[in-house]
């Protein structure tokens, strides 16, 4: 890197003196560099006549490349800068969509009052593409749920424990009932989600832990359209709070005689390096969410 820069500076200057006093090296140490450098490449990258010296074809060609390539490294290092500097940078967040409209707004919320210049790039996808871009360091977090227990205490950092319901039309019979047991779903069409996710796959153990498989009518990947689903009265679902659900003719009750719920938090890649505003990010989300 040193050698680049100092072909550039002579490149600039066309002076070995003028050059040294620019980088604040003596003119013989930068002489030997950009002998060194010529011998690595095999071409001379300046003629010198007499005292002075002109850049030679080779040197114009190359300085193009060094140029850009220099250009390239000072944004790295900056990068680098920043990355090391908690209250800079930018912090690649996926999240669930039915995450994003109830904790993830009071999340940023609160972390921006405090460190304002901190940026976030966010993606909304489902649990399994959440997952994917974990493992492939697309992004730095994923705000998900631990159903599956991918994670332990090297990778996840536990928000909150958030209640699940069971959800039917208002004009359902359940339709007044508070609480209802797993066994009374066990002859309704349920609204479910897609097989791969997540959710799908812990309201099926549910299911098969009290004895019977759920007949599963439709399937879908967001809670909107699952909710919109059921307030036609074409299932019954098991479904996160999702902020808009009150407005639909849908009626809300609990499952007690099963642990219903999730747990919510923030995850990464067991093995990443994390930039010191995403560890800030989760510390301060782990001990200031309500």
């Amino acid at each position: 890197m040193h050698q680049l820069r100092y072909f550039k500076a002579i490149a600039q200057t066309k002076n070995y003196n003028h050059a040294a006093n620019l980088l604040h090296v003596s003119q013989p140490a930068l002489t030997k560099a950009i002998h060194k450098l010529e011998e690595e490449l095999g071409v001379p990258l300046f003629n010198r006549i007499g005292r002075s010296i002109e850049i030679s074809l080779y040197g114009e060609k190359f300085l193009e490349f060094v140029e850009e390539g220099l250009q390239s490294l000072d944004r790295g290092v900056q990068q680098l800068q920043s990355m090391k500097d908690p209250l800079q940078g930018t912090i690649r967040l996926a999240f669930l969509q039915s995450i994003g409209t109830t904790i993830l707004p009071k999340i940023l919320r609160k972390f921006k009052e405090r460190y304002p210049d901190v940026q976030f790039d966010l993606q909304q996808c489902n649990s399994q593409r959440a997952l994917e871009l974990v493992e492939n360091n697309e992004v730095d977090l994923c705000l998900a749920t631990n159903f599956s227990r991918s994670f332990n205490q090297s990778n996840w950092v536990r928000i909150k424990n958030e209640q699940l319901y069971g959800y039917c039309s208002i004009t359902h019979p359940f339709h007044k009932v508070k609480s209802l047991s797993i066994q009374d779903l066990r002859d309704e069409p349920f609204i479910g989600y897609k097989d791969y996710l997540l959710m799908q796959k812990q309201v099926m153990k549910w299911c098969h832990d009290a004895g019977f498989t759920p007949n599963i009518v439709f399937q879908g990947t967001d809670v909107p359209t699952m909710a919109g689903l059921i307030s036609a009265n074409l299932g019954i679902g098991i479904l996160p709070y999702y902020s808009g659900l009150e407005a639909l003719p849908i009626h809300r009750f609990e499952i007690a005689d099963i642990h219903c719920e999730r747990e919510v938090g923030l995850a990464w890649k067991a093995d990443a390096i994390l930039s010191a505003s995403t560890q800030l990010f989760i510390e301060f989300t782990s001990s200031n969410y309500e």
